[in-house]
């Protein structure tokens, strides 16, 4: 193979990871939502909880791992959160680690609802491994400008200059984390 081939080869087989990530984020949620559909409190949803009650899509389970993986193969994690300082366990955040640059500003940019925010409240990248909790601090009615540089609200990621993105996933190699925050 030349340079071209093998950078399409590259180019290919990124694409599918995030094609994998996306599907798996999406669903992963979904199966939170829908096991937690009557009470809307979270309680301790952790990753413990989520692996014990069988969320986690069948395709993060990967032959030769004893954990659920995302289509990088990196770390996956899930804790709750809260919408607003006063409202307990209303939320919750999913982190997927040991993503590519690329990889992590494709995900940030991800639709994840209608676009109103009324179930996706943020999404933060990192340049290294970050599991979730970190958006605790970022609720729904968080002004934009008492946000930390690298946390988007969920209504404007998609319009924001990819620069900003690539600075918050500015890692090497695959130690880039995204972490979304749901409610």
């Amino acid at each position: 193979l030349g340079y071209l081939g093998l950078r399409g080869y590259n180019d290919s087989v990124e694409r599918l990871k995030i094609k994998g990530c996306s599907d798996e984020i999406r669903e992963l949620v979904m199966n939170i939502k829908e096991r937690f559909a009557s009470a809307r409190d979270y309680g301790t949803l952790d990753y413990k909880q989520v692996s014990s009650m069988r969320l986690f899509p069948k395709s993060m389970h990967k032959s030769g791992y004893n954990e659920p993986i995302n289509s990088y193969v990196g770390g996956v994690d899930v804790y709750y959160s809260a919408t607003s300082p006063e409202s307990g366990n209303t939320a919750f955040e999913v982190s997927f680690q040991g993503l590519s640059k690329g990889g992590c500003v494709a995900l940030m940019r991800l639709t994840l609802d209608d676009g109103t925010g009324r179930d996706y409240i943020a999404v933060a990248g990192f340049g290294t491994i970050k599991e979730a909790g970190v958006l605790d601090d970022v609720y729904v009615d968080t002004p934009k400008d008492k946000m930390k540089k690298n946390v988007f609200k969920s209504t404007e990621v998609q319009y924001t200059d990819v620069k900003l993105l690539e600075n918050a996933c500015a890692c090497k190699d695959l130690t880039c984390s995204v972490v979304w925050k749901f409610k």
